[in-house]
C-alpha cells in the first residue's frame, strides 16, 4: 500500500522481502518527493516499525526530505514480520539478506547507509558480521560485546534492566504470535524475581534463560566483537554515545576498532545523555540554546558526505563537557596523565559523610573504614548509567547510609578537566569467598550536592589483591572551589544482582561485612595533560 502526504510529498509504502529460507519480513518504506535516484538508509529493529527509533531520533520522514529512501524494518517475529524471533542469533543472515532487498529497492542509486539506536545499532553490526556490505553507517548506543558491555558488568549482571527488557521483548513476542495466555501470564508477574523465574522456566519464549547461563559458545554467535574480529572495518561510520548510557562501553570499543582500520573515516560524539531519552538537560538544568546539538542532523550531515559526495567531513570527536556544559570538537583523544588519590579517614568514613578523605599519594595511612551490606536493605545506585535516578543526578542522601564509605576531597584551588576513563584500586579484608565492590565519582558543589560523574563494579572471588573498578570514561571539567567524591558499597540493587544471589530467586543471601584498607587503595583519575603542567 502507497500513502503520500500531499503536504510533505514524502509517500510511505509497506514492502517485504521474502528470506532464503521463506520467511517474509515487513518493512515500511520512505520515499522522497522528486526524481530519484536517491541513496538508501536502512534501520532494522524489533519494537514495530511504526517506532522506528522515534523515542531518540528523527521519524523517518525527516530523513526522507532530506533525499534519502528510509527503510524501517521489522526483524523476524516481530511486528508485522513473520518468523520466530531469537534474540541477536537471528541478525547475521537476515540483516545481509535485506542490505541487499534494501539497496536494489526501486529508486536506490546503489549506496546504502544503516542507522538506528541500541538494538537497531546491533543489527548493524550483526549485518556486517553475515557478510553485509555497506557504504556508511550511524550506531548509535550498541552494544558491541553484550557480554561485557550489556548482560553483565564487572562480573555482576545488569539485573533490573535485563529482566525488565526481557519482560518487554516476551511479551511482544508473545503478542506477535497471538499467545493470549502467555500474554495474560506475563501482564501478571510481580517483580524482578518472579518475573526471573517465570521467564527462566520458559526458554522458547525468551533468551533470559540463556543469558543467565552465561556460556562463552552463546557470546560468540551473538558478540559484534568476535563476530567482527577478522573482518575489515574500514567502512565510513558515525558513533553515537551517552556518558550516562549503559551501552558506553560498547560504543567506546566499536569506535577504536573503527577507527583502528580507518582512522580517517571514523567519526564519535558523546553527549550527556541516558540510554534515552536524548535532550538538552543535565541536572535538571537546561542548557544553553547554543549548545544544542542535533544528532539528527549530525547524521543527515554525515551521510550526505559520504554517499552524496556533499558537504565537509564531521569532526573525528565531538564530547560534551560534563562538568561546564559545552560541547567540544577534537581531530584526535586529547593527551591526558594519570593523577592517584589516596584514601584515608579516622575509621568512620562509612558512618559520616564528612570523615573520608581523598588526598595526595603522600599521605596514605595505615587505617581502614568497615561497612556491612545487610541483603534486606541492600544500597541503592544513585546516579550514572544504571542507577535511580540516572544521568548526573545528585546522590548526596544516599552517601548518608552506613553501608556507604565515602571519600571527598578538599576544594580545589583550580579548574582542571577529567578525561578519559576512571578507575578504583581498592584493598578489601573480608571473609566472604567471592563479594561486589561499587564505586561511584562525584561531583561536589559547594553547596554540598554530591552529582555522579560515573559508576562502576565489579563482582570479585576474595583473593586479597586489590580490586580493581572500572568507573567507564567521563569528560568533566572540575571547578575551582568544587571536591570529587568516590563512595564505596557493597551492593547496587536492584540495578545489580547481590553477590550472593541465586538470580531466579531470592535464596543464598547473607550480611557481607568489607574492611577497605587505605593502604594500596587509590582513586586513579585521567587528566588533560596540559592541566597536570599547569599544577592540577
Amino acid at each position: 500500500m502507497l500513502v503520500r502526504n500531499p503536504t510533505s510529498a514524502i509517500s510511505r509504502s509497506v514492502e517485504h522481502l521474502t528470506l532464503a529460507d521463506g520467511v517474509a519480513l515487513a518493512a515500511d518504506v520512505y520515499r522522497p518527493a522528486g526524481e530519484g535516484p536517491w541513496p538508501v538508509l536502512l534501520m532494522r529493529q524489533p519494537y514495530g516499525k511504526d517506532i522506528a527509533s522515534t523515542v531518540v531520533l528523527a521519524h523517518p520522514s525527516w530523513y526522507a526530505r532530506h533525499g534519502y529512501v528510509v527503510v524501517v524494518q521489522d526483524v523476524r517475529g516481530m511486528g508485522a514480520s513473520e518468523g520466530d524471533f531469537d534474540c541477536l542469533r537471528q541478525e547475521l543472515s537476515d540483516g545481509a539478506e535485506t542490505v541487499e532487498w534494501a539497496r536494489s529497492l526501486e529508486e536506490s542509486n546503489g549506496k546504502i547507509g544503516l542507522y538506528g539506536f541500541s538494538y537497531q545499532a546491533i543489527t548493524q553490526y550483526l549485518a556486517l558480521a553475515g557478510g553485509a556490505r555497506v557504504d556508511a553507517m550511524a550506531p548509535a548506543m550498541g552494544s558491541f560485546s553484550p557480554e561485557r558491555d550489556w548482560v553483565f558488568e564487572g562480573g555482576a549482571l545488569r539485573y533490573a534492566g535485563m529482566v525488565g527488557w526481557a519482560l518487554q521483548m516476551a511479551l511482544l513476542k508473545a503478542a506477535h504470535d497471538g499467545d493470549r495466555e502467555t500474554h495474560s501470564a506475563l501482564s501478571a508477574l510481580g517483580g524482578l524475581e518472579e518475573t526471573a523465574r517465570y521467564l527462566s522456566g520458559r526458554p522458547e519464549l525468551s533468551h533470559l534463560k540463556r543469558w543467565l547461563d552465561n556460556a562463552e559458545s552463546d557470546w560468540d554467535q551473538v558478540s559484534p566483537q568476535r563476530l567482527l574480529k577478522d573482518r575489515a572495518l574500514d567502512i565510513p561510520v558515525l558513533h553515537t554515545g551517552g556518558w550516562y548510557d549503559f551501552m558506553l562501553e560498547g560504543t567506546l570499543a566499536a569506535d577504536r576498532a573503527f577507527r583502528e582500520a580507518s582512522p580517517a573515516s571514523a567519526h564519535l560524539a558523546i553527549g550527556p545523555w541516558t540510554h534515552m531519552p536524548w535532550n538538552g538537560a543535565i541536572g535538571g538544568a537546561r542548557m544553553p540554546e547554543a549548545e544544542t546539538w542535533s544528532v539528527d542532523r549530525a547524521n543527515v550531515a554525515f551521510f550526505d558526505f559520504y554517499l552524496k559526495n556533499k558537504g565537509n567531513p564531521p569532526p573525528a570527536l565531538t564530547m560534551f563537557d560534563i562538568g561546564d556544559r559545552r560541547w567540544r570538537t577534537f581531530d584526535r583523544w586529547p593527551a591526558t596523565a594519570q593523577k592517584k588519590l589516596a584514601l584515608a579517614s579516622g575509621g568512620l568514613a562509612a558512618t559520616l559523610v564528612n570523615d573520608g578523605r581523598l588526598a595526595d599519594e603522600a599521605e596514605s595511612t595505615e587505617g581502614e573504614d568497615v561497612l556491612v551490606s545487610d541483603p534486606f536493605r541492600p544500597a541503592p545506585l544513585v546516579g550514572g548509567h544504571v542507577g535511580e535516578p540516572s544521568g548526573f543526578a545528585d546522590r548526596a542522601a544516599a552517601d548518608d547510609r552506613s553501608d556507604v564509605a565515602v571519600y571527598t576531597t578538599a576544594p580545589f584551588a583550580q579548574e582542571f578537566t577529567l578525561c578519559g576513563p576512571l578507575r578504583a584500586d581498592i584493598t578489601i579484608n573480608t571473609t566472604a569467598p567471592a563479594f561486589d565492590l561499587v564505586a561511584t565519582l562525584s561531583l561536589v558543589t559547594p553547596s554540598g550536592s554530591a552529582n555522579v560523574i560515573q559508576t562502576g563494579i565489579t563482582r570479585t572471588k576474595n583473593t586479597g589483591a586489590p580490586v580493581g573498578v572500572g568507573l567507564r570514561a567521563a569528560y568533566v571539567t572540575v571547578p575551582a572551589g568544587f571536591s570529587l567524591r568516590l563512595s564505596l558499597q557493597a551492593a547496587a540493587w536492584p540495578a545489580f544482582s547481590l553477590h550472593a544471589q541465586d538470580l531466579a530467586s531470592a535464596d543464598g543471601m547473607e550480611p557481607l561485612t568489607l574492611a577497605i584498607r587505605h593502604a594500596a587503595s587509590r582513586l586513579v583519575l585521567s587528566v588533560l595533560k596540559e592541566d597536570t603542567v599547569n599544577g592540577a
